[in-house]
């Protein structure tokens, strides 16, 4: 059986804590965005951005998770996340509140196609 929304979402933060960029190519819809305090991304800039890891992700611990049904095949899984990355050789602690929408195709392999994050 494959994983549901809410387990995607935490094997999305392992693969951007070990820069698995395969993941994310392979768990990204072409046509997801992904919007941050950096901007607006798409799958072509996030992928190369994820395996470069030039800001290592040592811890993403997430809590407060809520996952709302849109409809039987699209889910919102939102969280607050406490990330600990490496920046300029500082671990620097970065909390954020996270959301992702997940969509279900005619296979059932579900595939993020919206992701945010907002600096606290």
């Amino acid at each position: 059986m494959s994983e549901g929304p809410a387990e995607l979402e935490e094997l999305m933060w392992k693969a951007n804590r070990e820069g698995d960029a395969a993941f994310y190519e392979d768990r990204l819809r072409d046509d997801a965005l992904v919007v941050s305090k950096y901007g607006v991304m798409d799958k072509a800039t996030v992928v190369p951005g994820i395996e470069a890891n030039q800001n290592p992700y040592l811890a993403t611990d997430r809590s407060d998770q809520r996952v709302i049904a849109i409809d039987d095949d699209t889910v919102v899984v939102s969280y607050r996340v406490d990330v600990v990355a490496v920046v300029q050789g500082n671990n620097l602690q970065l909390p954020s509140y996270a959301s992702t929408i997940w969509n279900r195709d005619e296979t059932g392999r579900w595939w993020a196609v919206f992701h945010q994050q907002t600096a606290l």
